[in-house]
């Protein structure tokens, strides 16, 4: 009788495990493996590393294949930590169990002790004037057929230097390197930071890549993850949020879409703004990055020219104007809750610089995919690159 009590106990416990959705069979297991970690409803919590919580989402699931995101946020950072990883397993349960050790053995390898106040001091990074002091927790290699010491392969060292010339003054970054060389000398290879591949440091790795042996293998794969964080001394408050930015992004899309002077739009952003600096970026931004969006085959440098009045020209990369990511976000909102018109999208983009240069060279006889454009902004005397 004992024994039969025990068998509808196994169906009962089966039964339930078939249950439980795939997100948060990821989670559980994200718990296993990571001593303190808390599961809380459809989260999961890191009560040692302030608040930081983690959710995971499954936007591609086709049988045994998937693809898997875990958006990680912390008041530390200044937009969501967005990790992808994918796969091929047969059951929810391998899917879950293999999406977890990613996650595990990638970003939070190094997320985790950053957050704790661990890594090593970076050199200092100069910005606009200020100089900003960062440590880099840097997580393992993971490497795929490849039979070699890690240190042979550790990608941090090789790109540090390119790396920290591109940061600004945010509180967190978070850099993927990602190198793969490919059987007939084909390379597939990624630098990201905050998630935006800097297509300048990843031909850097691109470079890394081709000299690597196969010795055989049909692909070799290696990657690293870094996350630096600022001493509290040298990170700067910044007036806005992530969430203001992309308000501000989509009162801007409402007045250029509505038909508003293009010359009354920068007053009344900036009325609207809680910075004046902020409004001249969501102006200058909105219009290039929606030509990006519409024209995604066009190549695009990581670095522009910023023109202050009376005080010359800058260099700076993407990756060091905090509200960049956020305009982008706001304008991929728009085209999937709004659905755009032609007329709308080239009441906005139609006033970009980089489509009116677009426009000269195909007229003149190039092809888009064979372009790499550059940008560049006029900014007021009392801008400030935030």
């Amino acid at each position: 009788m004992q024994h039969m009590f025990g068998w509808f106990k196994k169906k009962e416990n089966l039964a339930e495990e078939a249950g439980v959705p795939l997100e948060k069979r990821v989670l559980r297991h994200v718990a296993e493996l990571t001593p303190g970690a808390v599961l809380e409803g459809e989260r999961l919590r890191f009560p040692d590393c302030g608040e930081l919580t983690m959710r995971v989402e499954f936007p591609d699931l086709d049988g045994p294949q998937f693809r898997m995101e875990a958006i990680l946020e912390h008041p530390d950072f200044f937009g969501p930590l967005v990790e992808s990883t994918a796969g091929v397993a047969d059951s929810d349960e391998d899917k879950a169990r293999y999406a977890a050790r990613q996650i595990v053995d990638s970003v939070l390898d190094a997320l985790l002790p950053a957050l704790r106040g661990e890594g090593e001091p970076a050199p200092p990074v100069e910005l606009w004037g200020r100089s900003h002091r960062f440590k880099a927790s840097v997580s393992g290699v993971l490497l795929t057929n490849a039979r070699e010491p890690l240190e042979r392969r550790d990608l941090w060292s090789r790109m540090a230097q390119a790396v920290l010339g591109c940061l600004g003054s945010q509180k967190v970054y978070w850099v993927k390197l990602y190198m793969a060389h490919i059987n007939g000398g084909d390379t597939s290879c990624e630098v990201r930071i905050n998630g935006w591949i800097v297509p300048e440091l990843t031909e850097t790795l691109v470079q890394l890549a081709k000299s690597w042996p196969l010795e055989g293998a049909p692909v070799k794969i290696a990657k690293q993850y870094i996350v630096l964080v600022q001493d509290d001394a040298t990170c700067p408050a910044c007036p806005y949020t992530w969430s203001q930015v992309k308000d501000l992004t989509r009162q801007a899309i409402r007045l250029f879409e509505g038909g508003t002077k293009y010359d009354q739009i920068p007053e009344k952003l900036e009325k609207s703004s809680p910075d004046p600096s902020l409004a001249e970026d969501v102006f200058g931004f909105l219009p290039e990055l929606m030509t990006q969006v519409v024209w995604p085959q066009v190549k695009v440098t990581g670095q522009f020219s910023i023109s202050r009045h009376g005080a010359g020209q800058t260099s700076v990369w993407f990756t060091q104007c905090r509200a960049w990511a956020p305009v982008y976000s706001a304008i991929m909102d728009h085209f999937h809750e709004d659905r755009p018109t032609k007329d709308q999208i080239m009441s906005i983009a139609g006033t970009s610089a980089m489509l009116h240069a677009l426009d000269n060279a195909v007229n003149n006889g190039s092809k888009p995919e064979d372009l790499m454009m550059s940008r560049a902004f006029m900014v007021s005397e009392q801008y400030q690159l935030w």
